[in-house]
């Protein structure tokens, strides 16, 4: 399995003190995550539609980071409105990806949320948004098998939140919609604090699942990407792997060599929620580490 490790996209347009986890560039960060067994980073997120500037300055991080000898996974958004027959068409964002990425690997993953809405913004249901997920992605797979492209979806399990409506705020829903695509080209993502934070408030809809803290072997022989965080004290997500914060991080990787999971072990986390409390460097490396050390 190798290590990966999430870097938020404004922080691949500018250098933002925060989002480069206390490094003063990306150049820096990568260099610190590489020596430590970091080989995948996965942008956070890549929206379909993006001006020329962003477009390039993204692309010159993206760049930087094949050059570095990493690769990249994408965390990639079903928002917006382009049409087209190929993939680039549809995601224009990833033009330049599409055209590179075969000198640096042999594959994209590609992290990805079902559709969702707000819930004070629409009068769609859940059946309803479960059912343009599996349309959307019915049509992306298609048109990538139609290419021949090495580009793998990894529909990923949400955080259950009362603000929103969405199909992917379960494990077994993102299952279900998976084996309704019925495509090689998509797999899961296991999104193991949403699922902790999911399970520790009452919200996981499985109730199976409520009692062994781990999915279903069917789920877990559909990953294909992981994202991987823990929880505060209260609840929040997006925390360190180290000791002081909540995740079953051993049971949960044990779960995945149980079905000979041999892909990106992935952290997400999110700087900005306790850099002021907290050695923010210091976290992340024995994060990378306690990771390490259970792969």
């Amino acid at each position: 399995m190798k290590i990966g490790f999430s870097i938020e996209s404004p922080a691949l347009k500018e250098d933002d003190y925060i989002l480069l986890a206390h490094h003063n560039n990306l150049d820096q960060l990568l260099t610190e995550l590489k020596g430590r067994g970091v080989n995948s980073v996965e942008i956070r997120k890549l929206s379909r539609g993006i001006d020329d500037d962003t477009y390039k300055v993204l692309n010159e991080s993206i760049q930087m980071i094949w050059d570095k000898g990493m690769q990249i996974t994408i965390h990639g958004d079903v928002e917006g409105d382009f049409k087209g027959e190929k993939f680039s068409d549809v995601y224009p964002s990833m033009k330049y990806i599409l055209d590179n990425f075969k000198q640096y690997q042999n594959e994209i993953i590609i992290p990805i949320h079902a559709i969702q809405k707000k819930a004070n913004e629409t009068s769609l249901d859940l059946k309803e948004l479960k059912s343009q997920t599996i349309d959307l992605f019915k049509k992306w797979t298609k048109m990538i098998e139609a290419e021949n492209l090495p580009i793998f979806f990894a529909l990923e399990n949400n955080r259950n939140k009362e603000t929103a409506i969405d199909p992917g705020n379960s494990c077994k829903v993102v299952l279900e919609m998976v084996e309704a695509i019925d495509s090689p080209h998509l797999g899961i993502c296991w999104d193991m604090g949403h699922l902790y934070s999911n399970l520790t408030e009452g919200r996981e809809i499985d109730m199976e699942l409520e009692q062994s803290k781990v999915p279903s072997k069917e789920f877990l022989e559909k990953v294909i990407h992981t994202h991987i965080h823990s929880l505060n004290s209260t609840g929040k997500t997006h925390f360190p792997l180290t000791e002081e914060y909540i995740i079953p991080l051993k049971t949960y990787v044990e779960a995945l060599k149980s079905v000979s999971y041999d892909k990106t072990l992935n952290m997400e986390l999110s700087f900005d929620r306790y850099e002021k409390d907290a050695p923010v460097r210091d976290m992340i490396y024995s994060s990378i580490k306690r990771l390490a050390e259970l792969k």
